[in-house]
């Protein structure tokens, strides 16, 4: 009998793993609670679960599994690790327990799991309304980061620099979380990264580390926007492996032995500051396309494996090349779309991996009204480039986004 396996989440950004599983000729079970997920049509089982229901997903999971084996559970790109790691006890597969994937997912127990094991992590408090997080930001000192307990995509993380900003953040975060609590943070300047790898028998392997683009970061202030990824890192080898260091610190201190992480870390003056480390696959085409363009590792495969019980290979984990990839994304002015061209322009030129409209905006077309932007899934349209060194992965990238014109006018 075929290996089937249960990708959690179906929507544009789990696609790769569903795929891939087909690919490999696996049966897929997918669940979401979008019955019109494009996953749900490709799989050969289909669930309608919230992402973020263990309940709702365990109850699927194991209706399925008495009249079809689950061999695996795994996601991609989705903050469901919690969903992921219930599933797996469940029915007795390979996973990430649930105590470290409820650690890795709820950001106030993450940073509480870095204090304790000494991580080094921006300072932060934990609030629960206005005059508390005020009270924080006076001791941390102004301006603050708020950050809900359980979004991802830096949905409702907002700088707030003084208090009267502070009421607008956390009514936002209340809009969108199911946490009463919520972090304020120090808020740090200094480049960005993001890290990715898998933990294999307790040992942390790190396949993939890019340099964060924030030229834009404040275009729709007070949110952050990320502009895309550069790899190869610029960053010197002695702050590399302090990276790592600091990185294997917080996979180790959310109690993580088994399944893939994935992290953002901040390096200032100080070192190393771990921002998150999360015990899923990454999205944004990072452990999909971005790191086997540049040195051929593919992690979404051996996670895969890891998921189904299969041994996995350490000899995969070693880069082959080291190319220079650079993903941007495209901004336009917000207003009423009245044309978009540039695209086969784009796509044509040398180097270009990819040019597309993000899943937030898919059905983008002349009519469509463009928000100003509140976090990094509302981008509009992305870039992907290549090149033989990062240098010229860059100014393709670069290049192809001035080729594309969405244009805009006043709603």
């Amino acid at each position: 009998m075929k290996p089937c396996i249960l990708i959690v989440g179906a929507g544009p950004n789990q696609l790769p793993a569903i795929e891939k599983a087909l690919e490999r000729g696996y049966e897929v079970a997918a669940t979401d609670m979008n019955p019109q997920a494009p996953g749900l049509r490709k799989a050969t089982y289909a669930g309608i679960a919230d992402t973020r229901s263990p309940q709702q997903t365990v109850a699927f999971a194991l209706s399925l599994h008495d009249r079809r084996p689950l061999n695996g559970v795994m996601t991609i790109a989705s903050e469901s690790a919690v969903t992921v790691a219930a599933v797996a006890e469940a029915l007795g597969l390979p996973g990430t327990g649930t105590a470290a994937a409820m650690k890795a997912t709820n950001k106030v127990l993450r940073q509480e799991a870095f204090a304790a094991a000494g991580v080094p992590a921006p300072l932060y408090a934990r609030a629960q309304n206005a005059a508390q997080a005020c009270a924080a930001a006076q001791r941390l000192g102004w301006p603050v980061v708020v950050k809900p307990a359980d979004s991802a995509g830096a949905r409702g993380v907002r700088k707030v620099p003084h208090p009267d900003a502070m009421d607008d953040a956390v009514a936002e975060i209340r809009r969108i979380s199911q946490r009463p609590e919520f972090l304020v943070e120090e808020f740090l300047t200094g480049t960005e990264h993001s890290i990715e790898g898998i933990v294999l028998d307790g040992r942390i392997h790190w396949t993939g580390f890019s340099d964060r683009n924030y030229d834009r970061k404040e275009l729709y202030p007070p949110y952050f926007l990320e502009d895309g990824d550069t790899l190869p890192t610029i960053l010197a080898p002695q702050t590399l492996a302090a990276v790592h260091r600091a990185a294997d610190m917080a996979v180790r201190a959310l109690g993580i032995t088994c399944g893939p992480v994935k992290g953002d870390i901040l390096v200032d003056a100080a070192g190393p500051r771990v921002l998150e480390m999360a015990a899923r696959l990454s999205g944004d085409y990072f452990c999909s396309e971005t790191v086997p363009l540049h040195n051929g590792v593919r992690l979404l495969d051996m996670v895969m494996d890891q998921a189904l019980g299969l041994p996995v290979d350490s000899a995969r984990l070693i880069p082959d090349r080291c190319n220079g990839v650079a993903l941007r994304y495209v901004w336009p002015r917000p207003g009423r779309v009245t044309a978009v061209t540039g695209l086969e322009e784009a796509r044509s030129m040398p180097g270009v991996y990819a040019v597309r409209f993000e899943p937030h905006w898919q059905n983008l077309t002349t009519g469509t009204v463009i928000s100003p932007a509140t976090c990094m899934g509302e981008r509009v349209a992305s870039v992907m480039a290549t090149g033989d060194t990062r240098q010229q992965a860059v100014s393709r990238a670069e290049a192809a986004v001035r080729c594309i014109r969405i244009e805009t006018e006043p709603v």
